[in-house]
């Protein structure tokens, strides 16, 4: 009798899910999108205001007055993986705003390989290099796929906040939003599926407002609660094995201060999540002439670095990230109408 052996990455990817489903499940919705982004260490919970927003704060929406639409595609780990992405936001009346979004991350071409169970395949064996070895191609390959398409709905409130007879009123932004999203995961035949749940806060004021100055930039805090429900991934194994998401609370502050004298524009972004222990984020920007971008970042310790350029009604933007499996450039597209 004879059966089949697949490479390594499927046994990882059903040990994870049975082992610590709740630590690496769904674990790629967590590359995010937009280089942008991408560059600034993936740091955007609270300064982020473009159609890629729903990945890392859906209540920044709101802050968008005009229809966008984005792309992204990436070749990751030296080609290992593809990343792809496509979104829209349109903005409503009365400062709502609806997005959709979809993203797939994919491993094509796995190689299958056929072998004799009568053979015995030990851990040990397979670690001291006593195991079968092949000798013969692959019968077939198969492919891995990971799939989420997000819906969002956001709402910016423009409030006064009163401090007080002694004191005056401040202008704040107060932005709301939610994600439902739908993940889907295929690996050979067997796929999974399940339904999530973000939500989003974003609070937004001028230095100027509180210090009465003039020269001042404007001060950002957000918070994304992602996977609200524990989002549950059902498989279509004869067990119905269920992996479970892990709530992660992403909360940052982001800065921005104008430079009159250079014509440019200079960000700082910093996130934190509760997942992993407290991965952080950290990114800056410095845009020129509304023109030409720089951007520098660490992402979960990696280093991050990229540049973009707005050409008419487009912006283009590049990111690299440093890792062990191996660097990664993105390149994304933007376009405002």
């Amino acid at each position: 009798m004879r059966r089949f052996l697949v490479i390594w990455i499927i046994g990882l990817f059903f040990s994870l899910s049975s082992a610590q489903s709740g630590r690496y499940a769904a674990s790629f919705l967590e590359l995010g999108a937009g280089a942008r982004t991408l560059a600034m260490g993936g740091a955007a919970v609270a300064g982020n205001s473009d159609v890629t927003a729903v990945f890392y704060n859906p209540g920044q929406l709101g802050l968008i007055k005009r229809f966008q639409a984005g792309s992204m595609y990436a070749n990751l780990f030296n080609k290992l993986e593809q990343q792809s992405y496509v979104g829209a936001v349109v903005p409503l009346m009365r400062d709502a705003t609806i997005s959709i979004s979809w993203m797939r991350l994919s491993v094509d071409e796995i190689p299958r390989f056929d072998f004799d169970e009568e053979h015995a395949r030990t851990a040990y064996e397979r670690l001291h290099g006593l195991a079968e070895q092949l000798t013969s191609g692959p019968v077939d390959f198969f492919s891995n796929q990971n799939d989420v398409f997000i819906f969002s709905f956001s709402r910016l409130i423009n409030h006064n906040l009163d401090l007080g007879w002694q004191y005056f009123e401040i202008p704040i932004k107060l932005g709301f939003g939610a994600n439902i999203k739908y993940i889907r995961q295929k690996i050979d035949k067997n796929t999974g599926s399940g339904i999530g749940l973000d939500f989003g806060f974003l609070t937004s004021f001028s230095l100027n407002d509180v210090f009465a100055g003039s020269s001042l930039g404007d001060l950002s805090f957000g918070l994304n609660a992602q996977d609200l429900t524990q989002t549950r991934i059902v498989w279509n194994t004869d067990s119905k094995h269920a992996d479970h998401i892990n709530r992660n609370f992403k909360f940052g502050f982001a800065y921005i201060q104008p430079l009159p004298f250079m014509k440019s524009i200079l960000s700082f972004n910093y996130d934190m999540d509760s997942r992993y222990d407290g991965n952080t984020h950290i990114g800056g920007e410095l845009l020129i002439r509304s023109l030409f971008a720089v951007r520098l970042g660490a992402n979960a310790g990696y280093f991050t670095a990229g540049a973009g350029i707005s050409l008419w009604k487009f912006r283009i933007d590049y990111a690299y990230q440093s890792h062990d499996l191996g660097n990664s450039h993105r390149v994304s597209l933007i376009l405002v109408f």
